[in-house]
């Protein structure tokens, strides 16, 4: 009864380039710079007898706009010792626009869904250290980062034109820290742990009740840990066996600029059990979301209370891998 339909046409390029120059025996600097270049055009192909939207879309109606930046990326590496290397740099990362449905920047009731969305533009502040140490069995890396965001992306479902869209943040702020290490305690087990804190501000926003709220899908924070063993197998000649687990927990994360709905911390176990022979080959038992843990993976608030659109995350799944290297 009803059917909303696009075409495109985009030609993407990009030039990039790169110089380092050792300034002295332990004191590294890099420039690089890359210029791209996105060209996009869309068609309405929605024909009237199909369309849901009371726009009055016209088929073969287009739209073309084109974007592009240059990202410049600057970075200073010292290292005090063989083993440890301190960092810090600047970078700014690009994202191309594109087209939400025509006309719905008219009827979608939310000031930042056009029907443009804009491109992305983040520029990032870092500093970090990483290290190997216990002689080469462990290793640590902690940095610390400040990003300013221009365009930031949300998901808005528009029921009224049955319009899932791209809404632009105008500015949003994040400060964040990441760290990450691994060491073998053993001949046969290792483990590795990760954790990386984030907090955002909506700075600016075409809604400016959004001024101060959290970026949407960005969580509070993420901790992995993860186990591994391997031993070998002397009965079986040369084959071993590998066992891995991994713990994954994903702390609150808001789903829009509002902040009128968030999905609580989250608990992710993925299993790993196999065998892996010097014959090159291995066959390996999977688990994913061992615990089958239920959640959102995706959530858009509408206009009103009912009128949201959503995606569950996959439940527990298992399979069985067979890998032969030649």
């Amino acid at each position: 009864f009803s059917l909303l339909e696009d075409s495109q046409d985009n030609l993407a390029w990009a030039v990039f380039g790169e110089i380092a120059y050792d300034i002295t025996d332990k004191l590294e600097g890099s420039f690089s710079l890359r210029y791209d270049l996105d060209d996009r055009e869309n068609t309405t192909e929605t024909k009237p007898l199909y369309d849901p939207t009371g726009l009055d879309l016209v088929p073969g109606t287009k739209r073309s706009e084109d974007w592009d930046d240059l990202q410049p990326k600057v970075t200073l590496r010292y290292q005090p010792t063989e083993d440890t290397t301190i960092y810090g740099g600047y970078s700014r990362g690009f994202r191309s626009g594109g087209f939400n449905q025509s006309g719905v920047g008219e009827a979608v009731p939310n000031p930042g869904v056009q029907d443009l969305f804009d491109e992305q533009t983040a520029d990032t502040y870092e500093v970090g250290i990483k290290s190997i140490f216990w002689d080469g069995r462990a290793n640590a890396a902690l940095s610390v980062f400040y990003t300013d965001f221009d365009g930031a992306y949300f998901f808005f479902f528009d029921p009224g034109t049955s319009t899932q869209n791209l809404g632009n943040i105008d500015n949003t702020e994040y400060v964040g820290l990441e760290f990450e290490g691994s060491a073998s305690l053993t001949d046969s087990f290792s483990v590795n742990v990760g954790l990386g804190v984030t907090d955002s501000e909506i700075k600016d926003s075409a809604t400016p009740s959004d001024e101060g709220n959290n970026a949407p899908f960005v969580s509070d924070y993420t901790l992995n840990v993860g186990g591994l063993y391997r031993t070998p197998l002397d009965f079986l000649g040369g084959t071993e066996f590998v066992a891995r687990v991994d713990w994954q927990r994903i702390g609150e994360t808001w789903w829009d600029p509002a902040n009128i709905s968030s999905r609580d911390d989250i608990d992710i176990i993925d299993i790993r059990v196999g065998l892996e022979a010097e014959e090159n080959w291995a066959v390996t038992f999977w688990v994913k979301n061992a615990d089958d843990e239920e959640y959102n993976a995706e959530f858009s608030p509408g206009p009103f209370p009912g009128a949201n659109f959503l995606f569950p995350g996959e439940p527990r799944r298992w399979g069985v891998d067979f890998t032969k290297w030649f």
